[in-house]
């Protein structure tokens, strides 16, 4: 039963580079949430095929592993009580067969062996296995289902995006996110793509270090220890932790954004 929908965000970078943002992760359930939500796409103008088709075969490999990590889950309790059963079994068997001045240490290394690669084994049979086979086949169908449409705020997104690589300079950049906080842009109605709209951004980084310095940039704009803040916040956009254009992006959008 299809619940909610997740969006996936095309956005073209100043240079005519795409940019995908999507809220999900191998790190997440993906298989629960491709199978309970409606996944449709938006773009700012509209992408290249050769680009869609990248984006397909990246969520097909996403896919892939979320298959995988759902039959390993799924099926780890059986696979290792048969293997562990294995190697009793092996350890056992060879104790009364070798007699070596050294006991044990053939034993376990051949019933070790030997319950990883029944383990190996039994792993890789459940992944091709009929079920698993199946829920490929379907979530990549969806994959295949998904259809990009034109969006005023994506739109928008995309030329604030041009605007703010316009302006490259990292010092100026960030005075302008230090004090552009009267946002006439993002009016957008859908709180939900908004949110999801940021959620994809923040995935793309550590959100740990995302957070702190969204703290760090509003202390800033009180001027509270600036000189010092604004020294950490150009070293972090400046280094390869971050994307700062987007990052601009993000804080103009999460300040036009009410809860």
């Amino acid at each position: 039963m299809i619940e909610n929908k997740l969006t996936i965000f095309h956005v073209y970078r100043k240079n005519g580079t795409s940019i995908f943002l999507y809220p999900f992760t191998r790190k997440q359930n993906l298989v629960e949430l491709l199978e309970k939500n409606e996944i449709i796409g938006v773009y700012g103008r509209e992408p290249r095929i050769e680009s869609l088709t990248l984006l397909r075969n990246d969520l097909y490999r996403l896919v892939e592993q979320a298959v995988k990590d759902w039959t390993a889950e799924r099926k780890f309790i059986p696979r290792f009580l048969i293997s562990t059963g294995f190697f009793l079994f092996l350890y056992i068997f060879m104790s009364m067969v070798i007699r070596d001045p050294i006991p044990m240490v053939d034993e376990l290394l051949i019933g070790l062996a030997g319950g990883i690669l029944l383990y190996i084994f039994l792993s890789k049979r459940d992944s091709d296995s009929k079920p698993a086979t199946e829920m490929k086949v379907r979530l990549r169908t969806k994959v295949d289902e998904i259809v990009f449409n034109e969006d005023s705020f994506v739109i928008e997104a995309e030329l604030y995006l041009k605007h703010c690589e316009d302006n490259s300079d990292m010092e100026q950049l960030l005075l302008n996110m230090m004090k552009d906080k009267n946002n006439e842009m993002f009016t957008h109605s859908d709180k939900e793509k908004v949110r999801q709209f940021l959620s994809s951004i923040r995935l793309l980084y550590n959100e740990k270090e995302m957070k702190k310095h969204e703290k760090m940039l509003k202390k800033m704009s009180v001027e509270e220890n600036a000189d010092l803040n604004q020294r950490r916040m150009l070293r972090w956009m400046s280094s390869r932790k971050v994307d700062p254009f987007l990052f601009a992006v993000y804080t103009k959008i999460k300040s036009g954004k009410s809860d």
